[in-house]
């Protein structure tokens, strides 16, 4: 399972970046004979429902789209908590920041 995080809405180009790594770990981590196909899940914070199921439409990857919120319990018993996302959130931003380049006024 790949899971993604996205800060703000979905946007269909984030499921060709999900379907990417997707087809990555079915390649380079996968045992087809010992494991299902890759499932990608996209965490945005909303989203579009028609603008979301038209992306999925094409996709050949078995690949959803939800909300944290949306999610089933069981669904959320394989995700960290949302205590825990956030910190990741948090870690990647104060990284991102720090490592961009600063500009000058």
């Amino acid at each position: 399972m790949v899971v993604e995080l996205k800060m703000g809405r979905f946007n269909p180009a984030y499921l060709g970046q999900l379907g990417t790594y997707v087809a990555v770990v079915d390649d380079q981590m996968r045992d087809a004979a010992k494991h299902a196909p890759t499932v990608g899940i996209l965490l945005c914070t909303g989203g579009d429902d028609h603008l979301v199921r038209y992306a999925l439409g094409s996709s050949t990857s078995p690949m959803a789209v939800a909300s944290y919120e949306t999610l089933t319990a069981e669904q959320r018993a394989g995700l960290p908590d949302p205590a825990q996302l956030n910190a990741v959130l948090q870690d990647a931003l104060s990284t991102q920041q720090a490592t961009s380049p600063q500009t000058e006024s």
